[in-house]
């Protein structure tokens, strides 16, 4: 039985629908992703799911309140409120059945007849089986095994949530929501501010836990461990695929390139139908083609494929640095450090030296790096727990704030391009345009057609930078990094509030950057698909080692490493998938052989028993492959991988064949009107 159903969900924001025509349903330990560019109504259609919103139009069946756990972007808590007391409120009607046992554990103390401690004692018994069923024995267990595994220390049970970070309060809330034994989990970016440890933990708490789940996030290699469906929500429709979130890129690439040549062929045969109209509508043939004509007119016409905005995005460097681009030497870092002078003091493209300080050398560093270079080309991806001084590496290299320890040396020709995670390069008191001019001269309209790539549309070039969303910053603040000219990028968390799709496009661009980079980030595909060396900053100390994050992280578990000449390629990502689909083609003529004179009866007879035969077997195929997705459906929501892979390439196979078979009946189907317009000019 679905946990919970939807019918023609609608909503709106004034006169502009968000989305509209939503049905779904979820069924027991559905683990569903729910993806879309940042806009598109995700949060909202959660929000509809926690009865926070009301649709506007449809309806929606959803288990009882209490059934059903929430947790938004941004959380808030009451004052006065220890984390210990509000990871226990998870586990208020355990703790009742507990204050019940001891308060008749003390009433037996009292009881002066046999009747009396009878009773109590069945009542005892009683309650011992309820809280036996509720495991209440292992929920202080469970209590601590939930926060280390968020890496919420022990020591932050006795502090005031209402004190912490942004960060710290998502991890409690998310924390209180796996605690809390709810049928039906709504997460809203549960990813955000947690480091890889912690990333991993949940994606292995998700797969075993028994809660149906829908979860939105931005995190590809999240969605690709957890989920076992995925939901779009694309220009206001939604659509529901099977798989998680390298299987729906898939999906979703063959059917927009099955949508592109439905358009073109319809389009040609539109054309070739007007065609003949046209020539034959006063002549001899003119009752065929006013046939035509109300056939043509009744026509249901299939629309172009819509394509979504995407981030056009170019960084190019102009200057060659040397072979070495970074040298660090004995170097000591902390975030207390006095503040530096920036790059502001280096002569344009040569050497320059970040040293500590007599007064920073008092400082106790926080980190102590090992000697290292970087050379011209290099990736180096910095990866590490929260806190553990990632940003603080990045922030003396850009000079902020001087080393307390050693030296960094800047080499020759070093162009430095810095994105800061909170974006503190972008100047508040200004506009989105005037940002754009402040990094390089050029005319109004010049700087409208730029911003367009960013997706910065008509007025949106005059909003405040204060006014802008983090996803809208962050898009911003790319602009400003691709005007530049440098040949090292310092990137601190790029893909931050970038949803799916630009971050996609933002890989793709860093892939072809020809200068170095140095890059913070706990995005997975990032980091594995892009650093070519790995920087480990972790218990005081930062480690270099070449190769993946990945690779490294398997090697240290004792799992084998697969040898890159015989590993399986690695799935195409949604912008590549697009590519491929994209150059395959779709809208050429299907070849005809020549036909010199008048075709006989022999000839049409053949040419139309041939379209009814493609006709046929593409009907046969599309019977298959609904077969297949059906059982692919029931497969997910059992969680059987090894069938769901069975089934995936089966659906596969299935696809390539039906899509074989349309391609010869649009042969046969050319074929034949070829045939007949030569009977027809005869």
């Amino acid at each position: 039985m679905a946990l919970a159903t939807a019918r023609g969900l609608g909503h709106a924001f004034g006169a502009q629908d968000v989305f509209a025509g939503v049905t779904f349903e979820i069924q027991p330990r559905d683990r569903i992703a729910l993806v879309g560019v940042n806009g598109a109504g995700k949060s909202t259609l959660l929000k509809i799911l926690a009865r926070l919103e009301a649709a506007d139009r449809g309806n929606v069946s959803l288990p009882p309140p209490d059934r059903v756990a929430y947790l938004p972007q941004e959380v808030n808590f009451p004052a006065g409120m220890t984390l210990e007391a509000y990871l226990l409120e998870a586990f208020a009607a355990t703790r009742l059945i507990e204050a019940q046992l001891r308060a008749i554990e003390e009433g037996l103390e009292a009881a002066n007849t046999d009747e009396a401690v009878a009773a109590l004692l069945d009542r005892h018994a009683s309650l011992q089986q309820q809280l036996e069923a509720r495991d209440g024995y292992a929920y202080e267990h469970r209590l601590h095994e939930t926060i280390a595994g968020l890496g919420i220390p022990d020591a932050h049970l006795g502090r005031d949530v209402a004190s912490f970070s942004g960060g710290q309060r998502t991890r409690a809330a998310l924390a209180r929501i796996l605690l809390g034994g709810a049928d039906l989990l709504l997460l809203d970016e549960p990813t955000n501010h947690l480091d890889v440890e912690a990333t991993e933990w949940l994606e292995t708490y998700l797969t075993s836990a028994s809660p149906a789940v829908v979860v939105v996030s931005h995190d590809r290699h999240f969605l690709d461990a957890v989920a076992t469906r995925t939901w779009e929500i694309a220009d206001g429709e939604f659509e529901a695929y099977v798989g998680n979130y390298t299987q729906f890129a898939r999906q979703r690439a063959e059917r927009e390139a099955r949508a592109r040549r439905d358009f073109a062929t319809q389009q040609a045969h539109v054309a070739r139908t007007e065609a003949f109209i046209r020539r034959y509508k006063a002549g001899v043939k003119s009752r065929q083609a006013r046939g035509r004509q109300k056939l043509l007119d009744r026509l249901e016409r299939v629309g172009p494929p819509k394509e979504p905005g995407k981030l056009r995005l170019a960084i190019t460097a102009t200057l060659r640095a040397g072979d070495v681009v970074l040298a660090t030497e004995s170097l000591g870092i902390a975030p207390d450090a006095p503040a530096g002078s920036g790059l502001r003091g280096q002569s344009p493209g040569m050497p320059f030296i970040l040293e500590a300080s007599a007064q920073a050398r008092t400082f106790t560093p926080l980190v102590t790096c090992a000697d290292t270079e970087v050379a011209r080309g290099d990736r180096i991806a910095i990866v590490g727990p929260n806190g553990a001084g990632k940003t603080t590496l990045l922030r003396v290299l850009m000079g902020e704030i001087v080393p307390v320890r050693g030296r960094a040396h800047l080499g020759y020709g070093v162009q430095v391009g810095y994105y800061a995670q909170a974006h503190e390069q972008l100047d508040l008191t200004g506009t989105v345009l005037s940002s754009v001019f402040s990094m390089r001269s050029m005319s109004e309209t010049e700087a409208r057609t730029y911003l367009g790539r960013f997706l910065f549309t008509g007025d949106d070039v005059f909003k405040r930078v204060t006014a802008l969303s983090g996803g809208e910053r962050s898009r911003l603040a790319l602009a400003q990094l691709a005007l530049s000219t440098a040949n090292v990028l310092v990137l601190d968390e790029p893909t931050n509030h970038l949803d799916i799709y630009a971050r996609e496009a933002l890989e793709a661009v860093l892939d072809q950057f020809d200068g170095t980079i140095i890059f913070v980030s706990h995005d997975r595909f990032l980091v594995d698909g892009l650093a070519t060396h790995v920087w480990e900053v972790a218990d005081g100390r930062m480690v270099a080692h070449q190769g993946t994050w990945s690779a490294i992280r398997a090697a240290r578990k004792g799992a084998p490493v697969a040898v890159k000449a015989s590993s399986p390629p690695t799935p195409p990502s949604f912008a590549q998938a697009s590519a491929i689909a994209r150059a395959v083609p779709h809208a050429q003529s299907p070849t005809v052989k020549v036909v010199r004179g008048q075709p006989d009866a022999r000839e049409l007879k053949v040419a139309r028993e041939r379209l009814a035969r493609a006709a046929a077997e593409a009907a046969s195929l599309e019977e298959e492959l609904k077969t297949v997705n059906a059982s692919l459906e029931s497969a997910s929501r059992s969680g059987n991988g090894s069938v769901l892979a069975s089934l995936g390439m089966e659906h596969d196979r299935v696809y390539g064949r039906l899509r074989d078979a349309e391609e010869r009946w649009l042969d046969a189907q050319a074929r034949l009107e070829e045939l007949e317009c030569l009977v027809a000019q005869a």
